[in-house]
C-alpha cells in the first residue's frame, strides 16, 4: 500500500509537469507573433490559429506625373487549421488623367502596383493562402510559403469588354524574425507571372518586400511603426522601388487602424507619391 501510494503520487506528479509543460509550450507559441506589412501583405497570419479571422477596408491616393488614382479594396482573411491562413481581397483603382497622353503599350510593364506598370490592373479578384512550414519559439524565426491568384478585370473604361484581361500567378516564401522583444521583421518574395488572355502571352516578375517593425506600447497591443520596401525587376526594365513607412494603431479590442506614406524611389511610371489606409476589424 506504502509503495503504491508513491506511485501514485509519482504520476499525479508527472501528469502536472507534463501540463504545465504543454501549457508553456502553447504560451510560448502565442507569444510569437509576427507583424505584417500594412501595404503588401501576406494573406491572415504567420502562425495563424485555427478560427482566426480578420476583415479589412482599405483607401489609398497615389499621385503620378500624368494621371492620379484612388484605390479602394475590402479584403477578408480567416484560418480553417492552425498555420494555415486564406484571403480573399477586391481591389479597385479609379484613374483620372491630368492630361491627353498618347498610349504606349510596349512601354507598360507585366505587373501591377505603384511601382511600375498600368495604375488600371489594380482591378481584381486575388485569392490567396499562407502556410507556416517551420516556427520556432526559442529561435523567434517563423517560414511560410503561400500562393496568390489574381484575376484582373478590364479597366473601367473598357469594363466588360471582355470582363477579365489576365491572370497573374504568384507563388511566394515569407521568412519572418523577431530580433529581442520590440523588433520584428520579414522578407516576403516571389515571382508574378502574368498571362493576357488576348494573344496568351505570359511576362514574369520578381517581387522583393522587406519590413523592419517595432512594437509600440505595452502589453499585448498590437500597435507598431514599421518601414516597408518593395521592390520589382520585370523583363528589361530597371528595378522598381517604393518605401513606405507606416503604422498601425490598435483602437480597441478588435480594431486597428493602419497608416501607410508611399515614398518612390525608383519607379517606371513617374510616381510622385501616395498614401494607404486600413481599417481592420478582428472579432473576437
Amino acid at each position: 500500500m506504502k509503495h503504491f501510494l508513491k506511485l501514485t503520487v509519482l504520476l499525479l506528479t508527472l501528469q502536472a509537469n507534463f501540463i504545465v509543460a504543454q501549457e508553456s509550450i502553447k504560451d510560448e507559441e502565442v507569444e510569437l507573433k509576427h507583424y505584417m506589412p500594412l501595404y503588401l501583405d501576406v494573406p491572415a497570419e504567420m502562425n495563424v490559429k485555427k478560427g482566426f479571422k480578420e476583415a479589412n477596408i482599405g483607401f489609398g491616393y497615389a499621385d503620378f506625373e500624368h494621371f492620379k488614382g484612388q484605390r479602394v479594396l475590402a479584403e477578408y482573411d480567416f484560418a480553417p487549421i492552425d498555420k494555415l491562413g486564406f484571403e480573399i481581397e477586391l481591389p479597385f483603382i479609379f484613374v483620372q488623367e491630368k492630361h491627353s497622353i498618347a498610349t504606349d503599350e510596349s512601354s507598360e510593364s507585366g505587373h501591377p502596383g505603384e511601382e511600375g506598370g498600368r495604375a488600371e490592373s489594380g482591378n481584381a479578384i486575388r485569392i490567396g493562402f499562407h502556410y507556416a512550414l517551420f516556427s520556432s519559439a526559442k529561435a523567434k524565426t517563423s517560414i511560410g510559403v503561400g500562393y496568390f491568384n489574381e484575376l484582373e478585370f478590364t479597366p473601367f473604361k473598357d469594363f466588360g469588354n471582355p470582363l477579365f484581361e489576365a491572370n497573374i500567378y504568384n507563388p511566394f516564401i515569407a521568412i519572418a524574425k523577431v530580433f529581442g522583444e520590440r523588433f520584428h521583421t520579414m522578407i516576403y518574395t516571389g515571382t508574378a507571372t502574368k498571362q493576357h488572355f488576348e494573344n496568351n502571352a505570359t511576362e514574369t516578375s520578381i517581387r522583393f518586400n522587406t519590413i523592419l517593425s517595432y512594437r509600440i506600447g505595452k502589453g499585448n497591443k498590437d500597435s507598431f511603426i514599421a518601414i516597408e520596401s518593395n521592390q520589382n525587376w520585370a523583363n528589361e526594365q530597371n528595378g522598381q522601388m517604393t518605401l513606405r513607412p507606416q503604422a498601425q494603431i490598435q483602437l480597441t479590442e478588435q480594431w486597428k487602424i493602419g497608416l501607410v506614406a508611399g515614398i518612390p524611389i525608383a519607379t517606371a511610371n513617374d510616381l510622385n507619391g501616395s498614401g494607404f489606409m486600413r481599417l481592420i476589424y478582428s472579432p473576437k
